[in-house]
């Protein structure tokens, strides 16, 4: 044993001394590298950790997923040093990742849950020729305080009367996180807004964190100004801008018929939401042609600047004002509260606006 000993102190007095021979830039870049490795570690085992916290078979983000989670990552680490060997290690590394993935394909997104009042009723549409009938359109009616009268109602547009679309963009929890709505301007068949949601069910709350696993499923809605944009400008005070978009009538045109057509999907299929590649921006980004999409921007996922980038690429009617004019002019927030109750909400809170 002694002799072992000796032979394993003398390995390890060999290992510090060419260590220490070492130049000294080789040095800082092996513990880079180490560095940069067991940060990417913890990031996977962070991520695993959470699938088990909101896709675990338990209540979504809750304390037994929470409690199964943290049990698993302790068998990991007890495991890894019982364990001397790399092969198994990488049995035990393989073990550990199926019985999370394995079980997690099971979970399925329905459109048969217990869902909030907002979020109850599954859209769909219909064209006939020109004609396109709407149904499950939310018209909430919504009191300064809050309150809200349930409306789901069937909406009749033609296609032959779009004019336009523009851009309600609003913030919350700082000017990094926004919610873009899109309204389709139908001349003497009124306004549609396009929402893109987490379709969350009663007592759900939004999460960032969530919005990384299957905690929500995507939802479009179509509703009117009256309610979504006098929920967030008016009811919920979330500051509020409004935009009128550059684009040919046949390009919005294109895309209001494809966010039906995703709607009908999700009707039949429904998906998943997800924060990076299909949440409330990048899902409408996914539908414009893919030579109208240009470079994916950071702007994207950090959505409350989402405004400047479309601004930056001349996607606005902006009268030659510079970004901050622009956006001081297309706050609407006063307007709507003023107009809360009016008939006239949507041109109340275009007045006076650049691109009106």
């Amino acid at each position: 044993m002694e002799t072992i000993s000796n032979e394993e102190e003398n390995h390890e007095a060999g290992e510090a001394t060419e260590a220490c021979e070492r130049p000294m830039w080789q040095q800082w870049l092996l513990r880079l590298g180490k560095g940069l490795l067991i940060g990417l570690v913890s990031l996977l085992l962070l991520y695993f950790w959470g699938m088990i916290w909101f896709d675990g078979p338990f209540s979504s983000g809750g304390f037994g997923n929470a409690l199964l989670a943290t049990l698993w990552l302790a068998l990991l680490v007890v495991a890894w040093r019982k364990f001397a060997s790399k092969k198994h290690r990488c049995i035990v590394c393989l073990l550990a990742w199926s019985v999370i993935v394995v079980p997690r394909s099971f979970v399925q997104p329905s459109n048969d849950r217990d869902w909030a009042p907002e979020f109850a009723k599954t859209g769909s549409s219909e064209i006939d020729g020109d004609v396109v009938t709407l149904k499950q359109v939310r018209n909430f009616d919504y009191t300064r305080d809050g309150e809200q009268t349930e409306r789901w109602e069937t909406r009749q547009v033609k296609l032959s009367n779009l004019r336009g679309m523009d851009l309600f963009h609003s913030t919350f929890g700082g000017d990094r996180i926004g919610h873009p709505l899109l309204s389709f301007d139908f001349g003497p068949d009124g306004r549609i807004c396009l929402s893109v949601e987490t379709r969350r069910e009663k007592n759900e709350e939004f999460s960032v964190v969530g919005g990384l696993y299957k905690m929500f499923e995507l939802q479009y809605i179509f509703a009117t100004e009256e309610d979504c944009v006098r929920l967030r400008a008016s009811v919920r005070d979330e500051p509020c801008y409004l935009y009128r978009i550059d684009m040919p009538a046949e390009d919005v045109r294109a895309f209001f018929l494809s966010a039906l057509e995703v709607q009908n999907d999700l009707a039949q299929k429904p998906r998943f939401y997800h924060i990076i590649y299909s949440n409330c921006t990048t899902s409408l980004r996914n539908r414009l042609p893919a030579d109208q999409r240009g470079e994916f921007d950071l702007r994207m996922l950090v959505n409350g600047l989402l405004d400047e980038y479309l601004y930056g690429h001349g996607h606005f009617h902006d009268e030659g004002l510079p970004f901050p004019e622009l956006r001081q002019k297309a706050y609407i927030n006063p307007a709507a509260k003023e107009a809360h109750d009016s008939s006239e909400f949507s041109e109340k809170i275009r007045a006076d606006r650049p691109g009106w």
